[in-house]
């Protein structure tokens, strides 16, 4: 079977610099899931997505999203990056239709949903993330810390893919995060950073068999993960 996606790992140049995962796939199958579960409980491909609040702790389901969550014809989402009484604007990601019916994508910085589909009315689907500037970190708990070295976690695009894109096996912090994707072929303009640290991972399926990139463990429950649409896979 023709999977919807390729996969590969890139290393950072010169040798011994960290390695990459990365989930190719195109655009209109970038779809954002809210799963408020662990990533192994489902059968999806793809990554962990935006950030989420943890008050009871990381084995029990999140207690709130804090990053808009949006797939066009879904009965479920979430419109805000932070919350409803407390909106941030962050670098988000768009993909959407353009007049020759093609689905293109870009990002845009926003607070809410409604701000996204006023300047984006044929949007299909809308993650809420951060972007590499210093300023736009703050002292926020639910964000993994800008100087901290912790994995990392990359929605890419280019004019026809999205790349799905976790560290293997590595602690970074955001600004080497930049230098790194340059270092590997992508443009940081063109990205959002989504959630990291423990709840960084990759589930993914190579020669029959699922393989799990990111953080040494992947049992943590998250709040929404970044996967390829069209596919599913369970062990």
């Amino acid at each position: 079977m023709a999977l919807p996606y390729t996969f590969e790992i890139r290393a950072v140049q010169p040798a011994g610099k960290p390695k990459f995962a990365i989930i190719k796939t195109e655009l209109d199958k970038v779809k954002p899931e809210i799963i408020n579960t662990q990533m192994l409980q489902k059968p999806h491909i793809g990554i962990n997505g935006g950030f989420f609040a943890a008050d009871n702790g990381y084995d029990k389901p999140p207690t709130g999203l804090r990053a808009i969550s949006y797939w066009k014809g879904d009965s479920t989402y979430y419109s805000y990056n932070g919350t409803s009484g407390d909106q941030v604007s962050r670098k988000t990601f768009v993909s959407y239709t353009d007049s020759n019916n093609r689905t293109r994508a870009t990002h845009i910085y926003a607070k809410n949903l409604n701000e996204v589909l006023a300047n984006y009315p044929t949007a299909k689907a809308v993650i809420g993330g951060i972007d590499y500037n210093k300023d736009s970190w703050g002292s926020d708990p639910i964000i993994p810390g800008y100087d901290l070295a912790a994995w990392r976690t990359v929605l890419a695009w280019d004019d026809t893919y999205g790349y799905m894109i976790v560290t293997d096996g590595n602690s970074i912090t955001v600004p080497s995060l930049k230098i790194y994707m340059e270092n590997i072929g992508f443009n940081p303009v063109n990205s959002i950073i989504l959630d990291g640290s423990g709840s960084t991972a990759m589930r993914v399926v190579r020669d029959d068999k699922i393989y799990w990139y990111g953080s040494p463990t992947h049992d943590r429950y998250i709040g929404n993960m970044v996967r390829v649409y069209g596919i599913d896979w369970f062990s």
